[in-house]
């Protein structure tokens, strides 16, 4: 059994989670993200230039993870969840509802599957699309958005799977290793509102 940097089994921390699973797709499961959940394995994640390619949030710490949990719980202006297999329960990644904009109801969605043994399955559009319903059916969401460096097609992709559209393409937007690319924003709306 894997054993975690606080000393505990990851059978107790799935225990502890059990109680926090928000919502169940096919193959995963979102729940609250733990201060548990913030291990060596999960830390690799942020580490990982594969990974972490075309994400802002690199190198992280303990505690600057466990701090972001904190200050969502704090002020509700955000909200993480931990991607879990079904069948296991791993934490394979992360979704963010977030930042919320309470007056015009909108919000950023973000996903990233840190575990590279679980990519190109479906599983970050599962997560999405997991995530949409979240947000438009428990936080009342109108609107969401999400962008990402044209170069990322993998999580283009996954977010067009999952029922986002295309909305815009800000030239020349991001620098990325020296490379100038394109941003592209995507947005889903509630059905709700139409």
């Amino acid at each position: 059994m894997r054993k975690y940097r606080t000393n505990k089994t990851m059978s107790d921390v799935e225990n502890n989670a059990k109680d926090k699973i928000v919502t169940r797709g096919e193959r995963i499961y979102l729940r609250e993200l733990l201060e548990d959940d913030v291990t060596e394995r999960y830390l690799s994640w942020f580490r990982d230039p594969e990974v972490t390619k075309f994400l802002e949030a690199k190198n992280l710490t303990r505690k600057d993870v466990i701090d972001y949990i904190r200050a969502s719980k704090e002020t509700a202006t955000y909200y993480m969840f931990a991607i879990c297999l079904n069948e296991s329960g791993l934490h394979i990644g992360n979704l963010k509802v977030g930042p919320v904009n309470r007056k015009h109801m909108l919000s950023d969605l973000v996903t990233v599957i840190g575990d590279k043994n679980h990519w190109g399955q479906g599983i970050a559009s599962e997560a999405i699309r997991i995530g949409i319903n979240l947000a438009f059916n428990t936080y009342g969401i109108r609107k969401l958005a999400a962008g990402m460096y044209s170069d990322n097609v993998a999580s283009y992709k996954a977010y067009l799977n999952a029922g986002f559209v295309e909305e815009a393409r800000l030239k020349d937007h991001y620098v990325l290793n020296g490379k100038i690319m394109d941003r592209i924003c995507v947005g889903c709306l509630n059905p709700r509102y139409e």
